[in-house]
């Protein structure tokens, strides 16, 4: 059975709400667009996307040197990995300590680790359920992330008040990112 988004079957019957249509954004360079530009288009889709995110991974590693208002976090996060690790001896699950560590975003202080070092990091994401809705890869050159209108609608406005053409976030290409695979 099928469910319309007004919350009937199309039989007429009551039912659950079908899921809001998502919209795939990516970043597009753009000339006057510049790093600190390209680093607010990420936080402020990490701040508008929070709600929805039960799950984020953060890798504590960059093609570039980690600017150093950045620093402090990588410490951070680096000391979360730390923690995290087993201390019975077994083997850690990741080949690399420092690759998609666990963030939870429900955490105010390790959401701020993922809002600012997913500009810099070679890979960031979140996802909702099993439905990805954040990547941020390549050190802060490659964005996409999923939104509903809503989502859209408040993550636009908010880069309209920083100041950033609302063409710098375009309908990305209808695929999954590469990178999102069941952990």
């Amino acid at each position: 059975m099928r469910i319309t988004p007004e919350g009937t079957s199309e039989d007429g019957q009551d039912g659950e709400l079908a899921p809001e249509p998502v919209r795939e954004l990516a970043l597009v360079p753009m000339e006057g667009l510049n790093h600190a530009d390209i680093t607010l288009v990420h936080r402020e889709a990490l701040r508008v996307l929070r709600p929805g995110i039960d799950t984020a991974h953060l890798d504590a590693y960059s093609d570039d040197a980690w600017p150093p208002e950045a620093l402090p976090s990588y410490e951070r996060l680096l000391t979360l990995d730390r923690e995290a690790a087993p201390t019975d001896g077994s083997p850690s699950r990741r080949r690399d300590p420092g690759m998609a560590i666990d963030i939870d975003v429900r955490d105010d202080e390790q959401f701020e680790l993922l809002v600012t070092l997913a500009p810099y990091t070679i890979g960031a994401e979140a996802a909702q359920g099993d439905r990805p809705v954040f990547s941020a890869n390549d050190s802060g050159t490659s964005l996409w992330l999923a939104v509903t209108r809503e989502q859209e609608a408040q993550l636009q406005r908010r880069l309209r008040e920083l100041g950033i053409p609302e063409a710098a976030l375009t309908d990305a290409p209808r695929r999954r990112p590469s990178w999102w695979h069941r952990r």
